[in-house]
C-alpha cells in the first residue's frame, strides 16, 4: 500500500530540496520556508482528493451519493418506504357515510385516511379500509384510533384497528450490504443466494427463507418476514408483491409460492436472583433475544440464560420453559417462535 506523506513531511522534503539545490540556509521562518508550506498545502490537498476518489470506487467505503452510482450499475436501487394500510371498525347511532379522505389519529402526530366511501347503518359496526398519510414503520398500529372532526352520530373512537405493512426507507448499511452481496455473487446463476438477494429487493421484505421441493418435486416455496423492529408477519399486499416477484424470477421453471411463517408463541417466566437488579433490563434482554429468532430457529435456554446472567447484579436466573423449544417445520408449516406472555420477578 502506498504510504502517503502528511503535510509536515511534504513541507520538510520541499525545504530540504531548496537547501540542497541553492545552498542557502533557509531557516524555519525564512521566505523559502513560507513558500515550501504553500506548495506543501497544495500537494497535500491533491493527495486528499486522490484518497477521496479511491474511497468512492469501492462499495464498502463509498459515501451515500456514490452508492447510487454503484446501485445503478448492479441494478439494485435503494428500497423506499412503504405506507402502512389496514382496517378499523367504525360505528354510529344513525345512518351516515364516511367519506374517502376522512382522517384518524393516535394523538401523536400520526394520521391515517379512509380509502373509499363507507356507508354505515345505525348501531351496526362496519369495516373501514385506511392508509397511512406517510411512509414508515411508525404508522403500523393496533388498538384504537380517534376520528378527526367526526360527523354527527359517528362514534369518536375507531376500534379493532389492524394497520401494518409500513416500512421506512432502507437503512444505508443494509443497502450497502445488499450491494456488496450482489457484487460478490456476480452473475446470477439460480443459486439460493441469488434468489434471496432478488426477493430482498421487494420493498418491505426483511428475511427470506427458501425451501425447495417443500410440496414435492418441481416446487419452490419461500417464507418471508416484513421489515419491523422486531420483524413482523407481512400483510397481504406485501405477500402479493413478493409472489409477483418470485413468479417473474422462477415461475418459468418451478411451481413457486410465497407464504407466511406460522407464529408459535412461547410464554416466558424468569425468576432472577441478585441484589439491586433492574427487572426492566432483564425483560428487554428476553424480548431482544426473541426478536433475533428467525423462522425455524430453536429457543435455546442456555443462550438466553447466559445473556441474563451477564447483566449487572444478576447472579442466577430460572427460566420457564427450562428446556429448548424446537419449532415445527414441515410441508404445511414453518413455525416462528415469538414471545407470548412474559413475567419477570426477583427472588
Amino acid at each position: 500500500m502506498f504510504n502517503i506523506p502528511n503535510f509536515q513531511q511534504i513541507r520538510n522534503t520541499i525545504l530540504q530540496e531548496i537547501r540542497g539545490q541553492t545552498g542557502i540556509t533557509a531557516h524555519e521562518d525564512s521566505d523559502a520556508a513560507i513558500r515550501a508550506e504553500g506548495t506543501a498545502s497544495v500537494v497535500d490537498g491533491l493527495y486528499s482528493h486522490q484518497l477521496y476518489i479511491q474511497k468512492q470506487q469501492f462499495i464498502a467505503t463509498a459515501d451515500e451519493p456514490y452508492l447510487y452510482i454503484h446501485a445503478q450499475e448492479l441494478g439494485l436501487p435503494r428500497l423506499g418506504g412503504v405506507q402502512a394500510s389496514g382496517t378499523v371498525t367504525a360505528i354510529s347511532n344513525v345512518d351516515l357515510t364516511i367519506n374517502a379522505g376522512s382522517k384518524l389519529t393516535d394523538g401523536k402526530s400520526h394520521y391515517w385516511s379512509v380509502v373509499a366511501n363507507v356507508s354505515l347503518i345505525a348501531n351496526t359496526p362496519a369495516i373501514v379500509n385506511v392508509i397511512a398519510d406517510k411512509t414508515g414503520a411508525s404508522w403500523n398500529f393496533n388498538g384504537s384510533l380517534s376520528w378527526v372532526s367526526p360527523v354527527a352520530g359517528l362514534s369518536g373512537k375507531a376500534t379493532d384497528v389492524s394497520i401494518g405493512g409500513g416500512s421506512d426507507q432502507e437503512e444505508l448499511e443494509a443497502w450497502r450490504a445488499r450491494l456488496l452481496e450482489r457484487k460478490q455473487l456476480g452473475l446470477s446463476r439460480d443459486r439460493e443466494a441469488d434468489l434471496i438477494g432478488f426477493m430482498k429487493g421487494v420493498t418491505g421484505v426483511q428475511h427470506v427463507y427458501v425451501y425447495p421441493k417443500r410440496r414435492g418435486l418441481g416446487s419452490l416455496d419461500v417464507a418471508i418476514t416484513a421489515i419491523g423492529n422486531p420483524p413482523t408477519l407481512p400483510n397481504q399486499t406485501l405477500l402479493d408483491a413478493a409472489q409477483a416477484a418470485l413468479d417473474t424470477y422462477a415461475g418459468f421453471w418451478a411451481d413457486c409460492r410465497v407464504y407466511l411463517p406460522t407464529l408459535q408463541l412461547v410464554n416466558i417466566t424468569a425468576v432472577v436472583s441478585g441484589i439491586g437488579i433492574n427487572l426492566n433490563q432483564v425483560e428487554q434482554v428476553i424480548r431482544d433475544y426473541f426478536a433475533e429468532l428467525a423462522p425455524a430457529d430453536t429457543y435455546q435456554v442456555a443462550i438466553l440464560t447466559a445473556r441474563i446472567v451477564a447483566l449487572p447484579n444478576v447472579t442466577d436466573v430460572t427460566l420457564t420453559p427450562s428446556s429448548n423449544v424446537v419449532p415445527i417445520v414441515d410441508w404445511m408449516d414453518t413455525n416462528w417462535l415469538r414471545i407470548g406472555t412474559l413475567a419477570v420477578s426477583a427472588t
